[in-house]
């Protein structure tokens, strides 16, 4: 056994993948705990219906923000990966990136703070719920710089930045505000995630682009946007799968119930944060392998990828199906009702690890279209279904749906992968 390790990371890019996945894992980790720590700081401060407006405020924040982003992202991502070491390539990416987005940003925002009584009042009949949703509203010009920011960090493989600037520094800066300054309301609480992100995105802006050479040319705009436009729906109907159905939830059900199953996501998606810390390293590698158009190097490393991911995430999985009740009572007694939400979102989430970096195999070689096939029919199916199924069965139905979803955007992008790039992720044991 000891020899076979020894011999695939012999191979130079599998040693690259190992080491660097490693620290973005342990990066990953303190990520992972900080996002489930301020969850928790949450919870407990705000009690169950105060807290359910805040995650359904900030779900709403997250969808407008996805809109808001114009598919840059992982546009961002891709085009900076093929071209890291070039600093004014680097450069004019992120800024031609921002100019559109953030200009939409703001004015998704101002909407937002204008109809936030309309929203609360007859879109959720929560009139309690305005001052959230005002509060939120600048917070979607914060997320959408960080997003894009992090994509460039992570594309240069500067991942003690990348992660920190995605998902870390304004929770951290939220969750000691929110206990330091006692607070105990949403609106409050959000108010200060709204200024946190301010912060955040004006410092991981400033580091992005400080001391950058001059090497490389200026982006073509017209290729670029060839690439944003696909994966701009991607990133719609992907957020889509995630928060709309805490959105939906909020319409049929009382706020409790939307805190209980955005706690039950917030703990399942802990499962992916390894696939999520093999992304930040694979994604560029992918980029960069397709602008060589070295194929055996893109196989070689997806399939090194699976494995590492199905080492170290399977524990975690089977631990949180045999332990639902402690970890959601983790949240306070109340919570502990949603232990069966969060054994079907992990059966979801555990798809998810096992069919690998399957999206970012097609965004980054090329094949966007088939993935916004993929996000297409995936988020349309969330947006019909837990509608129903909420309706029918209640927070457990949304669960379910949703589970179904994520399942089924992973394995047909399983399809495509084999489709387009001639091999299948889940044959992680063939020779590589």
């Amino acid at each position: 056994m000891f020899s076979k390790i020894k011999a695939i990371l012999s191979d130079v890019e599998h040693r690259h993948t190992a080491i660097n996945a490693a620290i973005a894992l342990a990066i990953r980790v303190f990520g992972a705990g900080m996002a489930f720590i301020f969850n928790l700081i949450i919870a407990r401060q705000l009690g169950a219906e105060q807290a359910g407006y805040f995650f359904l405020s900030f779900a709403v924040a997250m969808l407008l923000s996805a809109v808001a982003r114009l598919g840059f992202d992982n546009t961002v991502l891709r085009f900076t990966g093929a071209s890291a070491n070039n600093g004014l390539t680097v450069k004019s990416i992120l800024l031609f990136a921002l100019r559109y987005s953030l200009p939409f940003a703001v004015a998704i925002a101002m909407i937002l703070y204008l109809a936030a009584p309309f929203i609360a009042d007859v879109l959720f009949n929560k009139p309690l719920m305005t001052q959230s949703l005002k509060y939120i509203a600048p917070a979607i010009v914060g997320l959408s710089v960080v997003f894009i920011v992090a994509m460039s960090l992570q594309a240069r493989q500067k991942l003690v930045a990348s992660i920190p600037c995605q998902n870390i520094a304004h929770f951290f800066l939220c969750g000691a505000a929110v206990i330091v300054l006692n607070i105990n309301t949403a609106s409050l609480a959000l108010l200060y995630l709204s200024l946190s992100l301010s912060l955040s995105a004006s410092f991981f802006y400033w580091f992005a682009v400080k001391n950058l050479n001059t090497a490389g040319n200026t982006v073509s705009s017209r290729e670029f946007w060839q690439s944003a436009r696909p994966n701009w729906i991607i990133i719609l109907m992907s957020q889509a799968v995630q928060w709309s159905a805490p959105i939906i939830i909020g319409v049929y059900l009382v706020a409790e119930q939307v805190a209980f199953f955005s706690v039950a996501q917030r703990i399942a998606l802990l499962t992916s944060f390894i696939l999520m810390a093999i992304n930040l390293v694979v994604a560029p590698k992918f980029a960069a392998f397709k602008a060589k158009n070295d194929m055996e190097g893109i196989r070689k490393t997806a399939l090194f990828s699976v494995r590492l991911l199905v080492l170290s995430a399977m524990p975690i999985v089977l631990f949180m199906l045999l332990l639902p009740e402690f970890l959601m009572g983790l949240f306070g007694e109340q919570f502990k009702q949603g232990a069966v939400i969060l054994q079907i979102l992990v059966l979801g989430q555990a798809v998810n690890v096992i069919t690998g970096s399957v999206g970012f195999l097609l965004q980054m070689t090329g094949n966007e279209r088939d993935m916004r096939l993929v996000t297409i029919i995936s988020g349309c199916g969330v947006l019909v279904s837990v509608p129903l199924f909420t309706s029918l069965y209640g927070v457990i139905g949304a669960a379910a749906a949703t589970a179904f979803f994520i399942s089924l955007q992973n394995l047909l992008a399983v399809y495509f992968v084999k489709k387009r790039l001639g091999f299948n992720t889940l044959k992680f044991w063939q020779k590589i």
